[in-house]
C-alpha cells in the first residue's frame, strides 16, 4: 500500500478538493464521487497538513462535512499558497539541485557529459547522463541556467541576471507585500518575501479572493497562448451538470467580475463562430496549439461586442441584441446620489431627462436579463420597464407581484 505524503506531483490532483473545501464546504465524504473514498481521505489529510488552523468540520444528517473557515480581513498571506510549495521530488532531484549549483559556482560553461563526470568524481555519485540533461533543461526553463548552443553540444552556465541581487530590498518589499495578495501569480511575491525572511505586516483586505491562486497554473498557460497568438484546447467542467466538454479556440482576454471576483476566459470558438466566456475555475489543463488566423480581426470584433455584454453572455447563436428601456422617477433635489449611480454604473447607456424628476435609461445588450439585479436596486423609483425580450419584462413584473404578495402576507 502506498504511503501517504503531504507532497504532490500534480497540482490538478488537489485543486478541486481545495476548491470544494474552501468555496462550498457542504460536501460529505460520499459526495466526492469522481475518485475513490481513499483518494478523498488522502487529499483531506494533505489539506489538513497545510492548513491545520483553518480546517473545520461539523456533522450533518448526511455525515461529517469538512470545510475551510477563514476571516479574509485577518489574513496576511494567502494560506492556499501552501499547495504550490508542496511539490514532490525524488532523491535524484534534490541531489542534482545542490550538485549542479555547486559545480556552476565558477560561472564557466559546462557540457552535460562534463557535469556528469564531475558529479561522479567529486561527490562519488553515479548518475545517468539523461537525468542530468533533464534537470539542466528544467533549470534552463526556470531561468536558473543559461544555455550556449554550439554546432557540437550545448553548454550551461549559471545565470547571473538575477534581478533580486540588484534590488533595494527594503524599498521594494512593501510593493511585494501588496502584490502577493492582490495580483495574479501572487505566489511569486510570497516566495520573494520568504527569500528575504520577510512577511506581510502592512496590508489587510476586506475583499480577498484567495481561491484565485488555484487557477494560476491554468491562467499562466492561457496568457502564454494569448501572448504568442496561439489556439488552445482544454476540458471544461460544468458546475451544474457535472459533465465535461472539450473546447478549442482562440483565447483573447481574461475578464474579471467586479461583483463576484470570478475570472473568465474570453474565447473565440471557430466551430460555432462566436465568442464565449468560461470560468477559469472550471478549466482543466490547457494544451497550446498552432498559431491563430485573423487574430487582429477577432480582437476588433470583440472590442465591438464587449460594450453589449452586461456580464459574461454574448447572447444566443445569432447574437440577437435586446433593447432595455427603464423610466425612473428620481427627486432631483433630494436624490442626487441616485442620479450619480445611474450615470456611473449605467455602463455607457443613454440617459435622457424627459421631464421633472423623470429619466429614461436605455441600453442595448446581448442578454438584458444580466442587468436585472442592478436595475432592481432602483425598486421604488421605477415607473415602467420595457424590453424587446418579453421574458425579461414578464419576469420583472412577476417578481414585483410576488414581492408585493410576500409583504401583504406578513401584515
Amino acid at each position: 500500500m502506498a504511503q501517504f505524503s503531504e507532497l504532490i506531483k500534480n497540482f490538478d490532483k488537489i485543486r478541486e478538493y481545495m476548491r470544494g473545501f474552501y468555496i462550498y464546504g457542504f460536501k460529505v465524504r460520499g459526495d466526492y464521487t469522481e475518485k475513490s473514498a481513499r483518494t478523498y481521505d488522502n487529499e483531506r489529510r494533505r489539506v489538513a497538513c497545510w492548513m491545520d488552523d483553518a480546517v473545520r468540520w461539523e456533522y450533518s444528517p448526511k455525515g461529517k462535512r469538512v470545510f475551510l473557515s477563514l476571516d479574509s480581513s485577518q489574513v496576511r498571506q494567502n494560506p492556499l499558497y501552501a499547495a504550490w510549495k508542496s511539490k514532490s521530488f525524488t532523491k535524484n532531484d534534490i541531489m542534482l539541485h545542490f550538485f549542479l549549483l555547486d559545480l556552476m559556482r565558477d560561472l564557466e560553461p559546462h557540457g552535460v557529459d562534463e557535469l556528469t563526470d564531475l558529479i561522479a568524481s567529486r561527490y562519488g555519485v553515479l548518475l545517468d547522463t539523461q537525468a542530468v540533461r533533464t534537470k539542466l533543461r528544467e533549470y534552463e526553463r526556470l531561468g536558473v541556467f543559461t544555455v550556449e548552443k554550439t554546432a557540437r553540444a550545448q553548454r550551461y552556465r549559471l545565470n547571473q541576471d538575477d534581478a533580486l541581487r540588484h534590488w533595494n530590498a527594503e524599498g521594494l518589499l512593501d510593493a511585494v507585500r501588496f502584490f502577493q495578495e492582490v495580483a495574479p501569480f501572487g505566489f511569486i511575491g510570497s516566495t520573494i518575501l520568504e527569500r528575504f525572511d520577510a512577511e506581510n505586516d502592512l496590508f489587510l483586505f476586506k475583499h480577498h479572493y484567495m481561491v484565485h491562486t488555484l487557477e494560476d497554473g491554468v491562467l499562466y498557460d492561457i496568457l502564454q497562448a494569448i501572448y504568442e497568438g496561439r489556439m488552445i484546447r482544454f476540458q471544461n467542467l460544468s458546475r451544474r451538470s457535472g459533465s465535461v466538454h472539450t473546447f478549442q479556440g482562440v483565447p483573447l482576454k481574461i475578464l474579471t467580475s467586479l461583483r463576484t471576483g470570478r475570472r473568465y476566459l474570453c474565447l473565440y470558438r471557430a466551430d460555432v463562430r462566436r465568442f464565449t466566456n468560461l470560468r477559469l475555475d472550471s478549466i482543466g489543463s490547457v494544451e497550446l496549439l498552432d498559431a491563430a488566423d485573423d487574430l487582429d480581426d477577432l480582437l476588433g470584433k470583440l472590442e465591438h461586442n464587449l460594450p453589449k455584454c452586461w456580464g459574461v453572455c454574448f447572447g444566443g447563436r445569432k447574437n440577437r441584441e435586446e433593447q432595455l428601456i427603464v423610466k425612473l422617477y428620481i427627486d432631483e433635489q433630494k436624490e442626487q446620489h441616485l442620479l450619480k449611480r445611474l450615470y456611473e454604473e449605467g455602463r455607457g447607456a443613454q440617459i435622457l431627462h424627459i421631464g421633472r424628476n423623470l429619466y429614461l435609461y436605455s441600453t442595448v445588450l446581448f442578454d438584458a436579463g444580466e442587468a436585472m439585479p442592478w436595475i432592481k436596486t432602483f425598486i421604488g423609483h421605477i415607473v415602467s420597464l420595457e424590453c424587446t425580450n418579453r421574458e425579461v419584462t414578464q419576469r420583472f413584473y412577476s417578481d414585483l407581484s410576488a414581492m408585493k404578495q410576500m409583504y401583504l402576507d406578513c401584515r
